[in-house]
């Protein structure tokens, strides 16, 4: 964003500083005490944040997304409103609603805010949702009109002030009331210890680990350009005289030489627990089960059904409420939100469960008379049938009222004022 405000050339390669603050106000990747700077882009190659933001992202877009409308005591759909195709169908001419959410998600978990520019016609109804690049929208400033935020037309290709009631913003936890906080960033040298251990682990199987052994000559030490052509020599004729490929290689050299093998310990390849305690790690800064990232060394078959259900509640439910509140606030006027207009996504997908624990819900959903069965049916695409709107009761429950109109009768029967006297 600082080179087009300067009117500059946009850089392909990644600016750093070993100053946090410095970088923070450049806009600069930090270097963390790994020596690896930590960026969105950066932070996505390594394979456990990937993991984190597909799984969270796709989650997210994969919800069904409806505006919904409450009449009286009635909850209707709200399909008469604007947003009711732009949320369920396509935000722009670009998106699907899933492309949309996916990104929108996938920014605000490595920037810490994703910003869409709600586009209304003259009479202020929704025509379009236009999501903002990282790089293409600021933190919000006061000016003499009110708060905006700085943004990139890509278009126009300019700069404009958009006012922060045309914007639905999805911020990151913590960071201020106007801007998110970035977990990337706040965390790269968690980040950056994976990525550092993820170079040295090419480096260090790229070459064999460590010098298969040591080769010794035990030839009289010559010096000057004599000795300088021996040694070429003799390591020109160890590169060509292996047998088979790859370091391991075995050599057939002749003359006073003595080889001494070295092999490798087991500390010097523990970077593979770290990299198992970085990516749990990970994990947790993202909020994500373990199993949900494939990492399945403390899962059991057991307890992976209760992760996926502390998965749904724990993980993707804040994000849901951040959302559904946003949205609700953003685009609908006061007089849509006192007609009863909202949005709510639907956690049923993620909840379903197998189809011996969805019949045993109905059961009891039916038998407890607070689901019809044409409901159900609707729950499970199939369509509604006549003769199943009326809503059943078991006879425990019946009998239960049937009991206390019993007693209810013995007492008056037992009254003495109603005896004849």
């Amino acid at each position: 964003m600082l080179g087009m405000l300067l009117g500059g050339e946009s850089r392909a390669e990644v600016l750093a500083s070993s100053d946090p603050a410095l970088a923070e106000w450049f806009g600069l990747a930090p270097v963390t005490d790994s020596g690896i700077a930590v960026t969105a882009k950066s932070a996505m190659r390594l394979a456990a944040v990937y993991a984190c933001v597909h799984r969270l992202s796709s989650n997210m877009a994969q919800l069904p997304l409806h505006v919904m409308r409450r009449d009286g005591s009635n909850v209707v759909d709200g399909n008469d409103h604007p947003a009711h195709a732009l949320l369920s169908t396509s935000p722009n001419q670009w998106q699907s609603s899933y492309d949309w959410r996916e990104q929108a998600q996938q920014v605000v978990l490595t920037n810490g805010n994703a910003i869409t520019r709600l586009r209304r016609d003259r009479r202020g109804q929704l025509i379009e949702l236009d999501l903002f690049e990282p790089e293409h929208i600021g933190e919000p400033v006061k000016g003499a009109s009110g708060w905006y935020y700085p943004a990139y037309d890509a278009q126009e290709q300019r700069w404009f002030a958009l006012p922060i009631y045309d914007a639905a913003h999805i911020k990151g936890f913590g960071g201020s009331r106007y801007w998110g906080m970035s977990p990337i960033r706040y965390h790269a040298e968690t980040i950056g210890l994976g990525l550092a251990a993820k170079k040295y682990g090419s480096q260090f199987f790229g070459g064999g680990g460590r010098p298969s052994g040591i080769l010794i000559d035990k030839t009289p030490n010559a010096i000057g350009d004599i000795g300088k052509q021996h040694r070429a020599n003799l390591k020109s004729a160890w590169k060509e005289g292996g047998i088979g490929n790859g370091s391991g290689r075995t050599a057939l050299l002749s003359g006073d030489l003595d080889y001494k093998a070295i092999t490798i310990s087991p500390e010097e390849a523990q970077f593979l627990d770290t990299q198992k305690m970085n990516r749990s790690e990970i994990a947790g800064l993202f909020n994500v089960p373990s199993h949900m990232i494939n990492d399945l060394e403390k899962a059991t078959f057991s307890n992976i059904s209760e992760q996926a259900i502390h998965f749904v509640r724990h993980s993707i439910m804040p994000w849901v409420v951040r959302w559904e509140m946003e949205l609700n606030r953003k685009l609908f006027t006061d007089m849509e939100r006192r007609a009863g207009y909202y949005v709510k996504f639907n956690l049923a997908g993620l909840l379903r469960g197998t189809a011996k624990e969805r019949a045993e819900f109905y059961h009891y959903a039916i038998t407890d008379g607070w689901m019809s069965r044409n409901e159900v049916r609707l729950l499970e695409d199939k369509n509604p049938r006549d003769g199943l709107d009326e809503m059943l009761v078991s006879v425990n429950a019946s009998k239960l009222i049937g009991d206390k109109d019993k007693n209810t009768n013995d007492e008056v029967k037992d009254d003495p004022s109603n005896s004849d006297q």
